[in-house]
């Protein structure tokens, strides 16, 4: 319906994540040159002028196993974290849309740049933002449901005075960025897309960093992400894809790189 950034699959369903028209499901089992054959199954999120769920780049499904309910968790661009029930495709259900929090010289905002991508590892979900870095947060804070009456799209407002009238966010377990490294303040590039691998109890994340390269970090403490490594690519690191041991790196300009 508008651009289609990621997709995810539960059954004969395709999960898109669909730009500014936000979350739109597909029937891939039907013809989709006939306009009434069924392929289309719904939408959540396209709202004339102002979308509910942002730009939609990023979506991962996730089954909270206490209650079996299903949920597509989305990077949404500028609006940053989206979180849709979708138990029933027939009617999906926002769930929370919100910018991580931020603190600057102890005033508290909300992250700058947008979330382009998210991997859901077990019970966590983790959102690369292009200016704001790596980002964690628990399945559980982001599924658990709002005070009544408060709008899923607008959990924080503040006054311009600074005032805080309200703010409903979750709270993030840890984010990494790089420029927050000892050594590493002065380097250009933002989290774009990654990959993660799982071994000997430790989990590690494959970012492109855009210009800086690709970038390995150790997330297994989610409070405490740690640099592991930094490849510095011929061009701008944009994605990561992991498979029999290798690194397939989207370079930009240039090309493929691959790595071990």
């Amino acid at each position: 319906q508008d651009m289609a950034y990621d997709v995810e699959f539960e059954g004969n369903y395709a999960l898109v994540a669909d730009g500014t028209n936000g979350l739109t499901v597909y029937d891939v089992t039907k013809d989709p040159t006939r306009a009434n054959s069924g392929y289309f199954v719904g939408n959540i999120g396209f709202n004339l002028g102002s979308p509910l769920l942002g730009t939609s780049s990023g979506i991962e499904l996730w089954t909270d196993a206490a209650t079996g309910r299903k949920y597509a968790v989305l990077a949404t661009g500028p609006y940053g974290v989206g979180v849709v029930e979708v138990t029933d495709l027939n009617q999906m259900r926002l769930v929370k849309v919100f910018e991580p929090i931020k603190y600057e010289n102890g005033d508290v905002g909300v992250a700058d740049g947008q979330a382009i991508d998210v991997e859901v590892v077990g019970d966590k979900a983790y959102f690369s933002y292009d200016s704001f870095g790596v980002i964690c947060y628990s399945m559980a804070d982001l599924v658990a449901p709002l005070p009544d009456g408060v709008n899923p799209t607008e959990l924080f407002k503040k006054e311009l005075d600074g005032t805080v009238v309200y703010d409903y966010r979750p709270t993030a377990l840890g984010r990494f960025k790089l420029q927050y490294v000892p050594g590493y303040e002065t380097v250009s590039g933002g989290a774009v897309r990654m990959d993660y691998t799982q071994q000997n109890g430790e989990l590690h994340f494959y970012v492109g960093f855009g210009e800086a390269g690709v970038v390995k970090i150790n997330y297994t403490d989610p409070a405490n992400p740690l640099l592991v490594d930094l490849y510095d690519t011929a061009s701008a690191a944009g994605d990561v894809v992991i498979a029999n041991g290798r690194l397939y790196v989207a370079d930009g300009g240039g090309g493929l790189v691959f790595l071990k």
